[in-house]
């Protein structure tokens, strides 16, 4: 048993984590509030977007190519236009869409964090990943759906991990939830592929006939009000001509291949944090090779306790890893692409975490080593990026 000293030394140790993690969360929130409220002009894509939001009446929304081989789902860019045209669009109210997509987005995966980081240590440690995260602070505020797709990855990993006591506890509001979902769809692409682990989940678990026809049905509508109003009205030639065309797996030869595969595999699990110095990237990498090890061993650990279910992080996000490599492999979705997969960088981070704490399995002394490496890399970018948003606008690829 513990002595008094321990038990209290133990106990002010739990009180400092637990101030830690709300300053953490509350410097998140900041550091995106203020990199919002710097109004950097819009560039790029975001001017490219912009004027279609200028142009395009509701009708040319939903029937028509965007212009400057844009790629953005059609419903969330009504909601925009509607939005941002009652403030004149005004570059606030533009980004104000993807700002409060991406709070929520954060406020969910805290919560979804919980379920599976029960040591204040490790969630202190997942929230100052994102404080640490360039990405995941600006595209807070970029005129762009990728905040988007992190909230609708978001929401549908909550609803997996509470599907069984919502279809226990409250049946009318599991049903009702279980008919919107598919619709997330035409908010954001990615949404799609969560749908079909939806499906994958109704039809292997063959308990809830009405549940699976309807969800099947529901999902089948939202695949062809998306078709019909949004995906056949998108530019074909942005992945072949455009901007995204050399961003798939190539078969060209077995070099290409690798040298694609091993790009994406290293934006996918690198390229969350921050990029320049290029010391700093390499750094990354060390830290998040734990996360890409816990991504394959995670799943074939948990697979048989889910009973061949996807119903964890360590399931889903090797399923997701698999799917976007297929659609990369295919040319239907740009995975090494950082931006177009930001929804999968929640996941890597707390996947780098669970990797970092099995260190503990094989020799303590490196687990805290690594680990304390970890914290201290974490709280540099911080302050560094902390720096760079309150002196200058922050950009894409910040440096520190």
């Amino acid at each position: 048993m513990l002595s008094d000293n321990q038990l209290t030394g133990h106990s002010v140790r739990q009180n400092i984590l637990k101030y830690a993690i709300y300053f953490g969360i509350f410097w998140y929130v900041l550091l995106a509030t203020v990199n919002y409220l710097n109004q950097r002009p819009l560039w790029g894509d975001e001017e490219a977007v912009f004027s279609s939001i200028q142009a395009f009446s509701t009708r040319q929304i939903f029937h028509e190519h965007l212009l400057g081989y844009q790629v953005f789902p059609r419903l969330y860019f009504f909601i925009v236009k509607e939005f941002s045209q009652m403030f004149h669009f005004h570059v606030l109210s533009l980004r104000f869409p993807s700002f409060v997509c991406m709070m929520t987005a954060f406020g969910l995966w805290l919560r979804l964090a919980g379920y599976e980081l029960k040591n204040k240590t490790d969630y202190l440690a997942f929230v100052l990943s994102w404080t640490a995260s360039g990405m995941l602070i600006y595209y807070a505020s970029e005129l762009k759906q990728y905040s988007m797709d992190v909230l609708t990855g978001a929401v549908y990993v909550w609803f997996i991990y509470n599907e069984e006591q919502l279809r226990q506890g409250h049946r009318k509001k599991y049903f009702l939830i279980l008919m919107v979902l598919p619709f997330l769809g035409l908010l954001s692409y990615p949404a799609f592929l969560f749908s079909l682990i939806v499906l994958y989940n109704l039809l292997s678990s063959r308990r809830d006939g009405r549940s699976m026809g309807g969800y099947g049905i529901s999902l089948l509508a939202a695949l062809g009000l998306a078709y019909y109003f949004d995906l056949r009205h998108n530019a074909r030639d942005v992945y072949t001509d455009g901007v995204l065309k050399d961003y798939f797996i190539s078969f060209q030869s077995v070099g290409a291949f690798f040298q694609t595969l091993g790009e994406g595999m290293t934006n996918l699990f690198s390229r969350w944090l921050v990029e320049q110095p290029r010391i700093i990237k390499k750094i990354g990498i060390f830290f998040m090779v734990f996360g890409l090890v816990k991504l394959f061993s995670g799943f074939f650990a948990c697979i048989r306790k889910e009973k061949h279910l996807v119903k964890t992080v360590h399931t889903l996000a090797f399923v997701l890893f698999m799917a976007l490599f297929c659609l990369g492999a295919l040319k239907k979705y740009p995975f090494i692409v950082p931006r177009t997969v930001l929804f999968f960088c929640p996941f890597v981070l707390l996947l780098t975490i669970k990797g970092l704490t099995a260190l503990k399995n094989i020799n303590k002394y490196v687990y805290r080593f690594v680990y304390a490496a970890y914290f201290i890399f974490l709280i540099f970018l911080t302050l560094g990026l902390t720096r760079l948003i309150f002196t200058k606008h922050s950009v894409f690829q910040p440096i520190i």
